[in-house]
């Protein structure tokens, strides 16, 4: 089978693989760095942790939200190998949540979830860009409950200022910094080939952080990722010490894995995650 070209941005369409189908089920998957399977993995563990060491404590107030859903199956363009999506794999996991909030601005990607997870009768689906529908999960979410948020984006399409969001309620965030998408945002601004709108509503204030005039991207990276931290934790956060880098096949950090939560405990699972993850592969820290 020929290699998928997505990471080309060729057959690839509004983050959907255009060359293959699901040979499972005929329906769209996302075409995926080999890296991903390792990414799912982390989510699901913690996920699986958080449902099952909180459900006593919270019983049938626990809550997951996912802000980049997908169409629930990817494809690994390395070898065509086919794996299920963070939201089957959360969906499937024996200590259900109470309710399970999907959100994906694709169209195709939440009619494709909703027919993977057709079995299910508590989830709700949002077709919308994550940063609108954020109010309305907000406000779904009763005060005394504790959730658990993925914030997985492949570019900048995350607005910091939904974090403050988020924020009203106890949610446990699991964040993917993409290195990749700032340094090449970063560098654009630098060489003015475009405005700073984007990068701002992502990171608000990193000029701040930066001078444009005398840092590269490269150099300035673990000072804007030390910077988003603060921001995130003076909003009410923890966070983890332990960084989770992801590397692509010529061995460059792609992004980051930062972990949330109010309270310590839920910093104590994903450590406890990073650390097993670490014991099979060496996680080499940034910063």
């Amino acid at each position: 089978m020929e290699k998928c070209k997505c990471y080309k941005n060729e057959n690839k369409k509004d983050g959907l693989c255009q060359k293959y189908k699901s040979k499972i089920d005929g329906l769209s998957v996302h075409c995926s760095g080999f890296w991903t399977e390792d990414k799912i993995r982390h989510f699901k563990h913690y996920a699986e942790m958080f449902s099952t060491g909180m459900k006593n404590k919270w019983q049938g107030r626990l809550y997951y939200i996912d802000l980049f859903a997908g169409p629930g199956k990817c494809i690994i363009r390395e070898n065509q190998k086919e794996i299920d999506g963070t939201c089957l794999e959360v969906a499937s996991l024996k200590d259900k949540f109470k309710k399970y909030f999907f959100v994906d601005k694709n169209i195709t990607c939440i009619e494709d979830l909703k027919k993977r997870l057709e079995k299910h009768n508590n989830i709700e689906y949002y077709n919308d860009d994550c940063n609108i529908a954020i109010k309305k999960i907000v406000e779904e979410i009763p005060d005394n409950s504790l959730s658990l948020a993925i914030v997985d984006p492949d570019s900048l399409q995350f607005h910091f200022n939904s974090y403050k969001e988020l924020a009203k309620r106890k949610i446990d965030l699991i964040v993917n910094y993409p290195i990749c998408p700032v340094g090449r945002a970063f560098s654009s601004v630098l060489s003015k080939k475009s405005n700073s709108v984007i990068l701002d509503k992502f990171h608000p204030g990193w000029r701040d952080v930066v001078d444009v005039n005398k840092k590269s991207w490269r150099m300035a990276m673990g000072d804007l990722i030390k910077d988003y931290i603060n921001k995130i934790e003076r909003l009410g956060y923890y966070s983890n010490s332990v960084k989770a880098p992801f590397k692509n096949d010529k061995n460059a950090t792609m992004y980051y894995l930062l972990m949330f939560s109010k309270d310590k405990r839920g910093i104590e699972f994903w450590d406890k995650i990073i650390n097993s993850f670490k014991k099979k592969k060496s996680l080499q820290p940034m910063f």
